[in-house]
């Protein structure tokens, strides 16, 4: 073909270029595939990443409710009513967490302290029960 000194640079430019790619594969193939994905999804040949949970996994808020439901539930003599009130506090968080998690609705957090707050309790831990989340000691 190209004989010469043109052929000859011709021949190192190819052999360079290949160099190089190849040893982009090796180094960059993480950015490479993420970067072809991201074209995929912008020419829509693939579809969209699947949605990012946002909040606590829902175990880690079961395990929660577990723990904290019998702390809250057992007003032991001799505890503090600050100590019983912070319990019952970080419960209703949890509850309220675990509602937000799947999308229930509960009104726990804007009745005062009361019988209708108990009562709001009562139903969302029936309607999360109801859910599937077990966090009642059987």
């Amino acid at each position: 073909m190209l004989d010469g000194p043109v052929g000859g640079v011709l021949a190192i430019v190819i052999a360079t270029g290949v160099v190089a790619l190849v040893l982009g594969m090796v180094f960059y193939s993480g950015e490479m595939i993420a970067m072809t994905v991201r074209v995929g999804r912008l020419l829509g040949f693939l579809p969209p990443p699947p949605p990012t949970p946002v909040g606590m996994p829902l175990e880690r808020i079961a395990a929660d409710l577990r723990r904290l439901h019998i702390e809250a539930r057992r007003h032991q003599p001799g505890m503090s009513m600050a100590k019983y009130r912070g319990a019952m506090a970080a419960y209703d968080d949890a509850l309220l967490d675990a509602c937000r998690a799947l999308d229930l609705s509960t009104d726990l957090s804007t009745l005062p302290e009361g019988v209708e707050r108990e009562s709001e309790r009562l139903r969302v831990e029936y309607e999360l029960e109801r859910a599937g989340i077990r966090f009642r000691e059987d």
